[in-house]
């Protein structure tokens, strides 16, 4: 393996960590986004191209938009 994809797993590693930690949920769904996109690349490297597209779709982009729409409907306001 490359020293690219060491790093590219090192970065979905801690992005996956720092979206587990993280109190503000949007910025936990960015990072658990940004964490789909790296195993995409991942996939992509190991050349498996159908899943890397499946996975950069799902991963990083519909389900990050589908939990951030979630979020925001059912956020709590007080009068």
């Amino acid at each position: 393996m490359e020293i690219i994809h060491y790093i590219v797993i090192l970065l979905m590693l801690l992005s996956s960590l720092a979206a587990l930690l993280q109190k503000d949920l949007i910025k936990s769904i960015i990072l658990s986004g940004f964490s789909g996109l790296c195993l995409a690349y991942l996939y992509y490297a190991l050349l498996a191209p159908d899943v890397a597209l499946t996975e950069a779709i799902l991963g990083g982009a519909i389900l990050p938009a589908l939990f951030a729409f979630t979020i925001r409907r059912t956020e709590r306001f007080e009068d």
